[in-house]
């Protein structure tokens, strides 16, 4: 089953700023999103503590995120270009 994959706002200026600034790290962030609809939980994903939220570091960028169960959409609190 494939989950809904929702943008928060805060994700949603992150990710068109790093559109601007590095193209590849857009395009890896941008697949792993995509994925996120059907694997929620990869390997890769570390979760923050006990609070259902979710850290996934990618080449260039992570994610943080949050897994809705019951409603099967993914939240994606926000993104950002790693060092």
């Amino acid at each position: 089953m494939s989950l809904t994959v929702v943008l928060q706002e805060t994700a949603l200026r992150a990710l068109a700023g790093i559109r601007s600034e590095d193209k590849e790290a857009f395009a890896t962030i941008r697949w792993a999103l995509l994925a996120l609809a059907d694997d929620p939980r990869p390997d890769q994903a570390v979760a923050w503590g006990g609070s259902g939220i979710y850290r996934l570091h990618l080449p260039g960028g992570r994610i943080l995120y949050e897994v809705d169960d019951d409603a099967a959409t993914v939240y994606v609190i926000n993104v950002a270009l790693t060092a």
